[in-house]
């Protein structure tokens, strides 16, 4: 560093590294800025679906309790069997209306 052209070129080798250092680190910034938002983004999606499997839990649980009274219990068959399929005792008679 005994000349003035030496002393130059380090300044702007100087200047030149630290411009780098902050262009990299401002890309470095961003980068985590659009992580942080993807991040945010999944953890709601993790919410509503936690939320669908509790209520598709729910919804297998009362479909049991269903199929389980379905087999073990001969007037709740006979209820569905009318309700849903319209039958009816014998002698009796059954009124179909359309809607």
């Amino acid at each position: 560093m005994k000349n003035p052209t030496s002393k130059r070129k380090y300044k702007i080798t100087i200047i030149l590294l630290v411009s780098v250092g902050f262009f990299g680190l401002f890309l470095l910034v961003m980068k985590v800025n659009h992580a942080y938002k993807e991040l945010a983004l999944w953890e709601s999606k993790k919410e509503v679906l936690e939320q669908e499997l509790q209520e598709l839990r729910m919804e297998a649980q009362k479909n049991r309790k269903f199929l389980e009274m379905l087999r073990n219990d001969p007037d709740f068959q006979d209820d569905v069997a009318r309700k849903e399929l319209g039958y009816g005792k014998k002698d009796e008679k059954v009124f179909r209306f359309t809607k």
